[in-house]
C-alpha cells in the first residue's frame, strides 16, 4: 500500500499542479518588476512626476506671442552668444586648415630642398667636366707648345745648313 500512495501523489503533482504554480509564479515575478520599476521612475523624477499628468502646453495663439515678445538682447551681447557657440567649430576648423598648410609647406620644402641639391650637383658635375676640359686643353697646348720649338728649331737648323 505504501507504494501505491506514493505512486499516487507523484502522478497527481505531474499533472495538473505543476502547472499552476508556474504559471502564478511567473505573474507574481512581473508584478514585482513592475512595481519595482514604478518606484525607481518615482524616484528619479520625484513622486509629483509619476502621479500627476503632465502639465498642459498652450495654444498656438500663445506659442506664436511668445515667440514674437522676445526681448532684442544689445548687439555686444549678441555677438558675445554667437562667438561663444561658433568658437569651438571656428578653432576647430582653423586647427584644421593650420595642419593642412604646414603639411603643404613642408611637402613643398622638401621638393625644393631636392631641386636645389640636384642642381647643385649638376653644377658641380658641369663644373668638373668644365676642370677637365680646361686641363685636356691646358695639357694639348703645353705638348704643343713642347713640340713646337723643338720642330721649329730643327726646322730653323735645317733650313741653314
Amino acid at each position: 500500500m505504501t507504494d501505491d500512495n506514493s505512486t499516487g501523489r507523484s502522478e497527481r503533482s505531474n499533472t495538473g499542479r505543476s502547472d499552476q504554480p508556474d504559471l502564478i509564479d511567473d505573474a507574481l515575478r512581473l508584478v514585482d518588476s513592475l512595481q519595482r520599476k514604478l518606484l525607481v521612475a518615482g524616484v528619479k523624477r520625484g513622486v509629483s512626476a509619476v502621479t500627476s499628468p503632465p502639465p498642459k502646453k498652450g495654444d498656438v495663439w500663445e506659442e506664436a506671442i511668445r515667440v514674437e515678445t522676445q526681448q532684442e538682447r544689445p548687439p555686444l551681447e549678441e555677438f558675445v552668444e554667437i562667438v561663444r557657440r561658433s568658437a569651438p567649430e571656428v578653432a576647430g576648423h582653423l586647427g584644421r586648415a593650420g595642419l593642412s598648410l604646414a603639411s603643404a609647406v613642408g611637402k613643398t620644402w622638401g621638393v625644393m630642398e631636392r631641386s636645389f641639391e640636384q642642381g647643385r650637383e649638376e653644377a658641380a658635375r658641369a663644373r668638373a667636366e668644365r676642370e677637365q676640359r680646361e686641363w685636356a686643353d691646358r695639357e694639348r697646348d703645353e705638348r704643343a707648345r713642347r713640340q713646337s720649338p723643338a720642330d721649329s728649331g730643327e726646322d730653323a737648323r735645317g733650313g741653314a745648313e
